[in-house]
């Protein structure tokens, strides 16, 4: 993939970013003003028990563990924009599902947004945001898989319904667009982009003949 040099720095792209973030945030009003009933989801015993598992991987420690590595892989990549990138989704999405939580005491528990889902899809917008363009594929493709096995596992185990998966995800979707309009403004990004960045792996495979 290759960007030119100016379109980090272009508006269109900007204003892109933040009407998906506006349309997200409406969205999410909309759905705490209506505020449906959550259909109930009745699943075997033993994928519960296997959702179960899922669940207490998204814990704290996995969560902080996970942003560090993306943080290292920012700094590996030369890309200091990246690191906020990377705070900005995490704290910005983390934060705003805790204050919903705590402003809507009148709300259900299944209505509220599911933590565990916003902290999975914040991990998969930063790995994405700050991902070699060669490696976006997989990456992507690996995160879908994983925000779609933790969203399911949330309302298996009753932990959340599925408008609450769904309001985590305009919650991490909203901060995503944010987090990816300081990278679209990002000097090293630009040029790192435009030269078609290679990872070391990447760098490493061509020289040995392997295409990836």
């Amino acid at each position: 993939m290759t960007v030119s040099t100016s379109a980090p720095h272009s508006p269109s792209a900007t204003t892109r970013f933040l009407a998906l973030a506006a349309l997200c945030a409406a969205a999410l009003g909309i759905l705490y003003f209506l505020r449906p009933d959550s259909p109930t989801v009745t699943v075997p015993e033993s994928l519960r028990s296997i959702a179960d598992q899922i669940v207490r991987i998204v814990d704290v420690t996995a969560v902080l563990t996970a942003t560090a590595a993306l943080a290292a892989v920012s700094m590996i990549r030369t890309l200091p924009y990246g690191i906020g990138a990377i705070l900005m989704l995490g704290m910005g999405a983390n934060l705003t599902s805790a204050a919903l939580g705590s402003w809507l005491t009148d709300a259900p528990t299944a209505l509220l947004p599911s933590g565990h889902v916003v902290a999975a899809a914040a991990l998969y917008g930063s790995a994405v945001l700050i991902s070699a363009p060669r490696w976006r594929p997989v990456i992507v493709g690996l995160g879908i898989s994983g925000v779609a096995a933790v969203a399911v596992s949330v309302v298996a185990t009753e932990m959340s319904g599925i408008f609450g998966v769904v309001a985590g995800l305009l919650i991490a979707a909203a901060w995503g667009c944010v987090a990816a309009i300081l990278m679209e403004h990002s000097p090293v990004a630009a040029k790192r982009e435009a030269a078609r960045p290679d990872t070391a792996a990447i760098a490493f495979s061509r020289d040995r003949s392997i295409h990836l």
